[in-house]
This record gives C-alpha cells, structure tokens and sequence, in this order.
C-alpha cells in the first residue's frame, strides 16, 4: 500500500487493500482521502492478463474495487467526493511525452473516461456551528444610481445571524460613488464594522484582492454592488458556506429564467461555453463560470494567497481563478442557483471581447498544468 501526506491527506491504491484495511482508511478520520483505482475499461484486462479472473480460476486473489464502489462507501462513512481525474492514462512507458501534452490529454472527455488508472478525492465533512466573523467585498465602481440597492441589501444584512464585517472597495468613479459609500457607512456603523477602500489599482479581481487582504472573517463572500444577484440569495448563500470550510458557493444565474435584459445575448453564450470548458478542465459541472457572487473560507484564501494565484493579473476578474484553484486545492465546488436581474442603473464596468480573450489565456494556462 502506497501512503503520502499532504495537507492531512492519505493517499491509497485499492488494487493493494484487504476489506479490513478499506474500511480502516474511513474509519481513521482523515481530513483528506485520495485514492486511486483502475479505469472501467482497464480493470478486467489487467486481471485477465494476471489471470486474476474467474474465467480462469476458482476465485480471485485481489479486490476488484470501482470508482462507484469507493463514492458509495466514503458516504456511508460521511466522506465526501471533490472530484476524480485521470491520473494514468495508459499502463506503457509515457517519459518521453512533454508534462504539458499528457496534461492536455488528461482532461478530454472520453479519453479521461477510458484512462488506465484514477484518482479521487474525499473529505471528511464536519458541519461548523461556531459563531465566526463573515466578512464581505463589494467592489463599487459608478453605482451612485444604485443607493437604494444599496440601503436595501445593508438593512437586510443586519439580519444575519453572525458577526459581520463589510468592506467596500471603490473603484476611482466617475459619479459620487465614494461620497455614497462614506455616507452608508456613518449610517450603518451600529450594526457591524464597515470598511471603506479607495481602489488603488484598477480591474474588479484588484478591488476583490485589496478587500480580502485586510479581511478578518473566516467566512469570505463578495458580492456586486449592482445587485443583480437577488441578495436574499445571496445571504442564503454566505450562511450556507458557513457551515464547512472546504466548499466553495459558486453562485449560478444560469439556471432559473432570467429578468429581461438581465444579460445581453453574447454574453450569455460566452458564459455557458466557458462553464462547458471549464466543467470539462476540472471534471465538475460548473453551472455558471462568471457569477461576481462566491463565497469561500479562510482556509481556501490563505491557499491561494500561499502559492501565488490570488495575486496573480491574468485573470480580469478572479472568477475563473477562484475555480480553478479550488479544484486544485481539493476544495468542493457547489453550484448554488440564485435569481438574476436587471441592472438598474449604470452599466457593466466590463470589456467583452478583450476580457474573454483574457480568460482563454488563463484557461490554457490551467489546461496545460497538472490540475
């Protein structure tokens, strides 16, 4: 049996493990579980090559263990899948092959499905029920037409049931956003602790990045200051998120009928085909890639603060990033349905088309990386 730790995770072959030694692994508590079995396709033939088989024997020597097998068994002992990859795509000899390229291959649909050996992984899930501080971003950026949102989504803040802080980040406007946001702030100040932020570089992802560093909360949550996102959702979503720190909410607009003109038609398509792409990248169904609405926890932030993806700029607005990184740090991504709306006033403070080419770029870089 083959064990390695990282981040409390304990990482197995199952063509190696008696039944004792299977159900020991759950019962052990570990944080993480990886585990790696054959393909569907390749079990069989590597037993008939062995001649490990009852076409060739009285009975057989190994388990014969699947990936529906272990799913079903973690949740009997309340563990839960993140995901499974290709791990090994064929039994031959692949140096010879770029790291990138193999990469690549791991992640086609059908070719993935047929890989010699996989790999997935679990985690124990615990509900919190401690009364940690929340703490939440909104970028704001010409939303003084949108004042009334605002007054609307802090009163109904006040009825969350845990310690809050609010941080707003404004993005140097071209109206009286910063006055507005000054004024909220002295009117709210009895309620929870408001922090105001002059922007000092430009782009949401910067504005979301300047909030979170000098956040405090263990739960972290950013929502847009257009309040397009219902913000009843949006609440239900952050106390949802509370509940365990290894989940990410991606919030999704794209499964309920949307208010007229909520989101123009281009962008629309734009945003169903980078969830298809990046569903297939990190084998997880991503129901919308470009929600402003997510929430995560500390745990997850000082990750990605660890090795360099929270800081980075290719990514716009840190959407794809935050994806991307929580398939790659083991961190379950729930996909939570909210109703979508109309703008109000103003309009979005995004480019298009030089903002899509900037996701592909990021997209190649997690496709050719060994997510």
């Amino acid at each position: 049996m083959e064990i390695s730790f990282k981040k409390v995770m304990k990482s197995v072959n199952t063509w190696n493990l008696t039944n004792n030694k299977l159900h020991q692994l759950f019962k052990s508590n570990n944080e993480f579980i990886s585990i790696k079995v054959r393909g569907n396709t390749w079990e069989p033939i590597v037993r008939w090559l062995k001649f490990d088989s009852r076409i060739f024997r009285e009975t057989t020597r190994k388990a014969r263990i699947t990936l529906c097998d272990i799913e079903s068994l973690a949740e009997i002992y309340n563990y839960r899948s993140i995901r499974w990859k290709a791990k090994k795509l064929t039994p031959l000899p692949t140096k010879l092959i770029p790291q990138s390229l193999k990469n690549i291959f791991r992640k086609l649909p059908i070719i993935k499905q047929l890989a010699y050996e996989l790999e997935i992984v679990f985690y124990k899930y615990c509900e919190n029920i401690s009364d940690n501080l929340i703490s939440i971003v909104i970028p704001a950026r010409n939303e003084a037409g949108n004042k009334e949102l605002l007054i609307n989504a802090l009163n109904k803040f006040k009825r969350i049931p845990k310690k809050l802080e609010i941080i707003f980040v404004e993005g140097n406007s071209n109206d009286n956003t910063y006055e507005i946001l000054e004024e909220l702030k002295e009117n709210f100040s009895n309620h929870f602790k408001i922090t105001l932020l002059k922007q000092t570089a430009k782009g949401k992802k910067n504005a979301v990045v300047e909030g979170f560093n000098i956040s405090l909360g263990e739960t972290l949550a950013i929502i847009d200051s257009d309040f397009t996102v219902d913000i009843d959702d949006s609440i239900a979503a952050i106390m949802e998120s509370t509940k365990n720190e290894n989940i990410l909410i991606n919030c999704a607009r794209t499964t309920f009928p949307m208010e007229k003109d909520a989101m123009r038609w281009a962008n629309y398509i734009g945003n169903r085909l980078f969830a298809i792409f990046l569903s297939i990248l990190i084998n997880k169904p991503v129901s919308d890639s470009l929600c402003g609405t997510k929430v995560f926890s500390r745990k997850f932030f000082k990750l990605m603060k660890q090795n360099g993806s929270w800081d980075s700029k290719s990514d716009p607005f840190g959407d794809f990033t935050i994806i991307f990184e929580a398939a790659n740090n083991n961190i379950k991504i729930l996909n939570y349905p909210v109703r979508y709306y109309a703008r109000k006033s103003g309009a979005p403070n995004i480019s298009r088309w030089i903002d899509g080419l900037k996701l592909l770029k990021v997209c190649w870089i997690y496709m050719i990386s060994d997510i």
